[in-house]
C-alpha cells in the first residue's frame, strides 16, 4: 500500500481571519499534489479521522493555486494559525481511500512581524503566553507597543507587541510578515519558524 501525505500549518489568511473571509489552502507552486488532488478542480471526497465525516475538497488552478471547499471543515474543527490540516490518500492497486484531519497546538503563541511591532495571531492564548513569564527559568516579556491600522483601509485597529527573551527584543531578527512559533518546553522558552508545508510517501506490505 502506498501512503501519501500533504501536511499544511495554516495561517490568518487560509483560515478567513486576515481581513477576507476566504477559506483554503495555499499550495506553492513548485509543490507537486498530484499524488492526491490528481486533476485541477475535481472534487475529492475526503473522510474525516476522527468522526468519518465527509469533506469535499479540490484544487484550483489560477493566479495562485489552491485547495479550496474548507471553510466549514475550518469552523467546525475551530481552527486557529499554527494548527495543521492533513490530507492523505491510501492507494491498494487501484483502490484509494482519502482521509483528513486537523493538529491543533493549543500551547503554542502565533506572532507575526508587521510595521508597527508583532501581530499576535492567536490572541486568545495571550494571557496564557504571559503566565510563561512565572513559569519559565528564561526572563521573557510581551509588551504592548500600540494599536494601528495595518493598512489605511482597514475598518478596525490592530494590537502590536514586543516579544523579548532575556532582555532581548526579538522584532530585529523577523522580516516582512515573517511568523514565528514561541512555547514552553521544561521551563525554557523556545521559538520555531512557520514551516508551511511537509510532504511524505510511504510504503507499507499489507
Amino acid at each position: 500500500m502506498k501512503i501519501v501525505q500533504l501536511v499544511k500549518q495554516l495561517n490568518n489568511t487560509e483560515l478567513g481571519k486576515g481581513g477576507t473571509h476566504d477559506t483554503y489552502v495555499l499550495i506553492p507552486n513548485e509543490l507537486d499534489i498530484t499524488d492526491i488532488f490528481t486533476k485541477a478542480n475535481e472534487p475529492i471526497e475526503f473522510r474525516d479521522a476522527d468522526n468519518m465525516e465527509a469533506v469535499v475538497a479540490r484544487n484550483t488552478i489560477g493566479r495562485e493555486k489552491r485547495i479550496v471547499g474548507l471553510g466549514q471543515y475550518y469552523r467546525s474543527k475551530d481552527l486557529s494559525a499554527g494548527d495543521e490540516i492533513v490530507f492523505e490518500r491510501r492507494s491498494d492497486n487501484e483502490k484509494s481511500e482519502y482521509k483528513v484531519r486537523v493538529v491543533k497546538h493549543l500551547e503554542i503563541l502565533v506572532f507575526q512581524k508587521a510595521k508597527f511591532g508583532f501581530e499576535i495571531l492567536t490572541p486568545k492564548r495571550l494571557n496564557m503566553a504571559k503566565s510563561w513569564s512565572e513559569q519559565s527559568e528564561d526572563e521573557f516579556s510581551i509588551d504592548f507597543i500600540c494599536s494601528a491600522k495595518k493598512r489605511n483601509d482597514s475598518p478596525d485597529t490592530t494590537d502590536f507587541y514586543d516579544i523579548s527573551i532575556n532582555g532581548k527584543s526579538l522584532l530585529k531578527s523577523y522580516f516582512g510578515k515573517d511568523i514565528g512559533l514561541i512555547f514552553l518546553e521544561e521551563k525554557k522558552i523556545k521559538i520555531s519558524s512557520f514551516y508551511g508545508w511537509k510532504k511524505y510517501i510511504f510504503e507499507t506490505e499489507e
